[in-house]
């Protein structure tokens, strides 16, 4: 047994230190596209709904029930697949959360009736939820430690830059074609489901933690290059096992308590922020003197400034680490807030907001999903991250309701800022004070750090970049 753990511990050695090679390119950016059609499903709502509303004669109230219906469907979905992916691995999974979120798109693109479209949406939330709790832990444990931070922040770029594309795309086809159309479009990852199931390998980890060395050693030798000056593997650095997997207690016991419960408020937080501005945001622009569509404009604008701070993160975590990128970008964007509802003037609106958005959804909240896709052991990971984004989905359910159930009290929009600045510092001060730093170290690492009676010293890793 002491020589497999040696072993298993050389392989990871191997995956974590190699450089990135073409087949590493080729495994994320299949699994990246997902991604970004994950977010551009979840975003393309607000462009399909006045030709919905039309179509079926809806009402308002009615119109909210879809919207919530997909983020009701998401909750369950991420909350669900990570526990189904730390059991049964990451590759069909992932192919299966992918083929539903697509195939349900379909349906909808054929919807009969109004109730049938909600059926869709809801299965579709399901999907969606489920491919958000699988794809970043299965990046997080493939690619180098060095590449780790980068790759994980910059695919949560691509999924925010799924509500610019879906704008333009609807722009495009949707006066022509109709509301369909965009279903349609939606539908195109059946190919990329079919991708993940043929030609994506399974997660190293996930075959050691059920003792299938060899696959797991094939794939590693077809996959890691050693990078030059790569130290040998450290003793500790061998995957645990007979750890009960997609365990939810697992993730409230011991040292994991503290950082877990911390997570999940950031997480609250960062849910509230993002789809509260996404859903209010061209109202309050609106009811501040802004016209309609220029609203539309420069509530794209802003948005858009999370993917350059998403972008932004990946260099970041590298340099400051997770715990220094999290709580003070959360304390920026709260700021921020407090000086954009104040300002006024068209151009001082937009560059405060972009600001804000900047290292709001973008430094702050990629750097989140970062962190939870680090933290727990192998046989927790997806579970943890799962859960992690179903708080995430908490947020964007109540967030909208609360800053409608506000403005509807006819005060000051500046009230409205200010909702998003407590929430971001609540976020900030949850971040300060229970953050694990996890920069320059392996997941393994990480997972001992943590399992470790309290009675024994922590030894700090190497300072290696990730």
């Amino acid at each position: 047994m002491a020589r497999t753990g040696s072993t298993d511990a050389q392989l990871l050695h191997r995956l974590d230190n190699s450089t990135f090679t073409p087949r590493h390119a080729r495994i994320y950016l299949t699994a990246v596209a997902g991604h970004f059609f994950d977010g551009f499903t979840i975003n393309m709502t607000g462009f399909v709904l006045p030709g919905i509303i039309a179509t079926f004669a809806i009402t308002s109230g009615q119109a909210g029930v879809l919207s919530s219906a997909m983020f009701a469907g998401m909750l369950v979905g991420a909350a669900v697949a990570g526990i189904a992916s730390d059991r049964l691995g990451r590759r069909y999974p992932l192919a299966l959360a992918i083929l539903v979120f697509a195939g349900f798109s379909l349906l909808a693109a054929f919807a009969w009736n109004f109730p049938v479209l909600v059926a869709a949406r809801t299965v579709q939330g399901i999907g969606l939820g489920a491919e958000i709790a699988i794809v970043l832990p299965y990046i997080t444990e493939f690619v180098p430690i060095s590449k780790r931070g980068p790759l994980v922040t910059l695919a949560t770029a691509c999924w925010l830059i799924g509500l610019p594309v879906a704008a333009a795309v609807a722009i495009a086809i949707v006066p022509a074609l109709g509301w369909r159309s965009m279903f349609f479009v939606g539908a195109i990852p059946l190919l990329i489901a079919l991708a993940v199931a043929l030609t994506l390998p399974e997660s190293v980890r996930c075959l050691l933690q059920k003792g299938r060395h060899r696959e797991a050693s094939a794939i590693v030798d077809r996959l890691a290059r050693q990078s030059p000056g790569a130290s040998e593997p450290a003793a500790s650095a061998a995957p645990a096992s007979g750890e009960a997997a997609g365990s939810v207690r697992n993730l409230l016991r011991g040292k994991y308590l503290r950082y877990t419960i911390s997570m999940w408020v950031m997480e609250v937080c960062a849910g509230a922020f993002l789809y509260g501005l996404s859903t209010w945001l061209p109202t309050v622009l609106k009811e501040r003197g802004i016209g309609i569509l220029s609203s539309f404009a420069y509530t794209g604008i802003i948005t858009a400034a999370g993917v350059a701070g998403a972008v932004a993160a990946g260099q970041v975590v590298n340099r400051v680490g997770r715990r220094w990128a999290l709580a003070p970008a959360f304390l920026l964007s709260g700021l921020l807030c407090l000086v954009w509802g104040s300002v006024s003037g068209t151009a001082a609106v937009v560059v405060t907001g972009a600001l804000a958005t900047f290292f709001g959804s973008g430094v702050a909240g990629s750097t989140l999903f970062v962190y939870a896709s680090e933290l727990y052991p192998t046989a927790n990971r997806a579970t943890g991250l799962g859960w992690a984004a179903a708080w995430q989905k908490v947020g964007g359910l109540l967030m909208p309701v609360t800053v409608g159930f506000v403005l509807s009290w006819h005060l000051s929009t500046y009230i409205f800022f200010v909702l998003f600045a407590v929430i971001s510092g609540i976020a900030a001060l949850a971040g300060a004070i229970a953050t694990l730093e996890t920069r320059g170290k392996s997941v393994e690492q990480i997972a001992a750090e943590l399992s470790r009676a309290p009675s024994q010293p922590d030894r700090q890793a190497d300072p290696v970049s990730s």
